[in-house]
């Protein structure tokens, strides 16, 4: 089992224990304030994520054959999945980021409150992060 699927079994237990959607969706609040804000000159439109209903910017590096991401949100509910996402994948390896089965929102009540578009556009971030983790492995 990779650290990935560890750290995300971890996760997924955490978020059990919480209870129902709104204490998920509370703590995911809590967890938004933990992500670092991204400088403002960072939000560039290259870094944009399109297709997410909420703006999502995405700093993505490679280092040592790592995976390392910073990453910023105009809504706190999004910052918090965000902090998860980047929790889960910096400082793994890129062949295991880009083949990693994402499923703790699926297996927790984060997204159940979550709208289509908003599932979609997490969808959207997650396939970037991992797109460009198997490009890096791909170069090494």
């Amino acid at each position: 089992m990779s650290e990935i699927d560890v750290a995300q079994e971890a996760l997924i237990r955490e978020f059990q224990e919480l209870g129902d959607g709104f204490e998920q969706y509370a703590y995911l609040i809590e967890l938004a304030v933990l992500l670092p804000a991204m400088a403002e000159e960072e939000k560039t439109e290259e870094r944009l994520v399109k297709g997410c209903q909420s703006h999502v910017w995405l700093a993505l590096r490679s280092e040592n054959g790592r995976f390392f991401v910073d990453a910023d949100s105009d809504t706190f509910i999004v910052k918090g999945v965000l902090y998860l996402l980047k929790k889960l994948f910096d400082g793994q390896p890129l062949a295991e980021v880009a083949a990693a089965k994402v499923r703790f929102l699926e297996e927790t009540e984060i997204t159940a409150t979550f709208g289509p578009d908003r599932q979609k556009g997490l969808g959207y971030v997650i396939a970037a992060m991992q797109r460009f983790a198997a490009e890096q492995a791909g170069g090494q």
